[in-house]
């Protein structure tokens, strides 16, 4: 499983607080799930040591939990989440051997594909923990050399491959590292996970 992983789709990640904090309430989650990859993106709201403490609860509860139906799993995590001060969050599961992406995004959480052709993933309107309608599972079909990119409402959303035409040349590393910093918000924790399908 490990050997599909780190060939088939090569991945990375960066956070950083908003200035003036230490702590971000940003949060990502990346762990193995056969024969994939299980990727989360989270962003509490707030920021700050509060906000910082409940992402580690949301990471947690991720990282032991990581499943295909990331439906299922964003409505156990709305229950989990209830009485806190909420998250937007992006679940996003990747078959290794077949390229298929599933998806479900609650909040301002974004995904998007390049490659031959862009694609954005729909996040919905709510919070976890607050109010959520029931997520919208979707699935998404990686080409090879495909890149998809989750962030929080941290990064500025108006990017296209224009404004970052080596998005498809660098490494997830430089990639998930120049979001962040090229199109982050300085006022807000920003978060980015790149993956690479090198089918």
């Amino acid at each position: 499983m490990d050997l599909i992983v780190g060939e088939l789709l090569e991945h990375s990640s960066q956070i950083r607080p908003c200035r003036g904090e230490l702590l971000s309430g940003d949060a990502v989650v990346i762990r193995p799930l056969e024969p994939g990859l299980f990727v989360a993106i989270v962003d509490v709201l707030g920021h700050g040591p509060e906000a910082h403490e409940l992402s580690h609860v949301i990471d947690a509860y991720l990282t032991r939990s990581g499943t295909f139906d990331v439906s299922g799993l964003m409505t156990r995590l709305h229950q989990h989440l209830k009485g806190s001060r909420g998250a937007a969050v992006g679940l996003c599961a990747i078959d290794a051997t077949t390229g298929r992406i599933d998806y479900a995004g609650i909040g301002n959480t974004t995904m998007r594909r390049f490659g031959k052709t862009e694609t954005r993933l729909v996040s919905q309107d709510g919070v976890l923990g607050q109010n959520m309608r029931t997520p919208l599972h979707q699935t998404l079909q990686l080409e090879p050399g495909d890149l998809i990119v989750l962030y929080t409402d941290g990064v500025s959303d108006r990017f296209t491959s224009d404004d970052y035409p080596g998005v498809l040349r660098h490494t997830p590393k430089e990639v998930a590292n120049n979001i962040v910093q090229r199109f982050g918000k300085d006022y807000d924790d920003a978060a980015c996970i790149a993956v690479r399908y090198n089918a």
